[in-house]
């Protein structure tokens, strides 16, 4: 099973000394029945000795304590194993590509990163008593054979005939299980579409409803998913005890008939008989759990290895160190084309050739259509996307894909969709005054507050919040700062504020400004102004 060699694999518990306990405590649980038998049998005779009953106490006590530390250590272990391939898989996604994670999608990252490691967490009970209850089965094996070699011999052919059929239903349980998990991810996709689009969804009584009835008919789907899969459970369990309870009457009634039991030894082998059927239905209820645990395992290491392909094309993490940002004179986009591709390769829309230099300390705007390709070409100017063809050059060297994080550390960038970080992450020292002076120039400082190096309120409007991430591109200090539509919900004075204050204020700092606006009053405020449409860059002509 992949849940007990990830077990191996990732956790760093001693796996000698939990085996040894499991097996203890399998054995002790063993022992009870046969300890039980003889304790039975004396009184049946009127005798009563109390050795037998020390050392059932003797065992009894071994279980608990073997039982006890082999569960308690495993957990501990499998939990370290979990947060170990969790944090090395987030590891490999903040190394990953921005295409990787549009691609993806966010469901079936989230999904995998959460429900799928708590699946595997919540297994380790399920393997441990069945771990311990397939000991014990095996010592009420050889307690029979003990007894009589031909009753262990029926016991066995049962077992193994129960073992058989269950491989065939678990191999359709399986599949069942991957196409829930599956249809999980969708449902979580198209919930985030109505939580994160309530707004849209709330005015228009249309998409209200049609989206209503795609997340309830994809619930529809993943609740016959979930049927399909419990009652195919259900099935291992009712095979497993059909398989018992045939195998009792057959020792209690047949077998003596033909003389293949000592009458004496008949209450004996039955009381063992019915002693499996705990251990039994132990394993077979933990069946099912483990085959999602193994499904959730698969599901998590086929992520890692995606995200290890991705990596291996990609991997700038020992890229060189570029210039200082003051030594940098200009970049040039010479012949940068893009294209986006279905899962066929066929192209699906194109960017470029795009020719074009930008200087430093100069203010350009771009300008374009939804769609035209402006955020595109802004993810290529700053390396987050790798352009098929073409390059990018800073200064008289070429950026390669060795050396494009160093690039990429030149930019401040506020995209359309941005995200709004309640922390400053990645800067060091911040200095509080500076916080509140921004906070006061952006006119937040009555909204939210930086204090214990957080911001107190980000319950903001998307104008006051566009106005906050502007705040930690500043403290940033990049050499060169992109603004995706920033002015965007802004009343009319914070517009004028940044076009003709702002902006001009970091032009006179060194810094070089490139933003993506509509508002053709304050044209006239940039060095350039140039045009996307339909994918190709031109020179606007007002």
């Amino acid at each position: 099973m992949k849940f007990f060699e990830f077990f191996r694999k990732e956790s760093e518990a001693s796996e000698g000394k939990i085996i040894i306990m499991i097996l203890l405590a399998g054995a002790s649980n063993g022992l009870l029945i046969s300890l039980i038998n003889a304790g039975a049998e004396m009184a049946a005779n009127l005798k009563v000795e109390a050795r037998i009953f020390f050392l059932y106490m003797l065992a009894f006590a071994l279980y608990i304590i073997t039982q006890r530390y082999a569960l308690s250590e495993s957990i501990v272990a499998l939990e370290g194993a979990v947060r170990k391939v969790r944090l090395r898989i987030a590891g490999k996604i903040h190394r990953t590509e921005l295409q990787f994670i549009e691609k993806a999608g966010q469901g079936e990252i989230y999904n995998k990163l959460t429900q799928d490691s708590n699946v595997v967490s919540q297994s380790i009970i399920f393997a441990i008593f069945s771990a311990q209850s397939s000991i014990v089965l095996l010592f009420t094996l050889f307690y029979i054979a003990w007894i009589s070699f031909k009753i262990f011999l029926v016991c066995v052919a049962t077992i193994s005939t129960i073992i058989l059929l269950r491989i065939s239903i678990n191999k359709k349980l399986t599949e069942s299980i991957k196409k829930a998990f599956k249809k999980e991810t969708q449902f979580f996709d198209v919930l985030n579409h109505l939580l994160r689009g309530f707004k849209e969804v709330k005015i228009n009584r249309k998409k209200n409803e049609d989206l209503y009835k795609e997340i309830e008919t994809i619930s529809i789907e993943t609740e016959e998913l979930k049927i399909a899969a419990g009652i195919q459970s259900i099935n291992l369990v009712m095979i497993t005890r059909l398989g018992v309870y045939f195998l009792l009457p057959v020792i209690v009634f047949i077998m003596p008939l033909f003389y293949f039991v000592d009458q004496d030894s008949i209450y004996e082998i039955t009381s063992a008989t019915l002693f499996i059927i705990g251990p039994i239905n132990v394993i077979m209820v933990a069946m099912p759990m483990l085959t999602r645990a193994d499904v959730a395992i698969k599901s998590l290491y086929d992520l890692e290895h995606t995200l290890d392909k991705v990596i291996s094309g990609h991997d700038d993490t020992e890229g060189e160190i570029l210039a200082l940002p003051e030594a940098f004179q200009k970049i040039t986009l010479s012949d940068l084309s893009f294209h986006y591709t279905d899962k066929e390769n066929n192209s699906l829309f194109s960017i470029g050739p795009v020719n074009l230099t930008i200087n430093r300390g100069e203010i350009l705007y771009i300008i374009g259509g939804n769609g035209s390709g402006k955020s595109t070409l802004l993810k290529l100017l700053t390396g987050l996307y790798y352009p098929d063809e073409g390059s990018i050059s800073f200064d008289d060297r070429k950026i390669h894909k060795n050396n494009y994080q160093s690039y990429r550390e030149l930019f401040s960038i506020i995209f359309t969709d941005f995200h709004l970080f309640d922390k400053l992450y990645g800067l060091r020292d911040i200095d509080p005054e500076q916080v509140d002076s921004l906070l006061r120039l952006m006119k937040l400082d009555e909204k939210t507050k930086y204090l214990e190096k957080r911001f107190t309120n980000m319950e903001l409007s998307t104008g006051q919040k566009k106005r906050l991430a502007f705040i930690s591109a500043m403290l940033e200090n990049k050499p060169i700062c992109i603004f995706d539509e920033l002015a965007a919900d802004q009343d009319p004075y914070f517009r004028k504020q940044f076009y003709e204050v702002i902006l001009q204020d970091l032009k006179k700092q060194g810094k070089t400004i490139i933003a993506v606006t509509h508002d053709d009053h304050y044209f006239h405020t940039a060095d350039r102004v140039l045009k996307v449409e339909y994918g190709q860059l031109s020179e606007y002509q007002s």
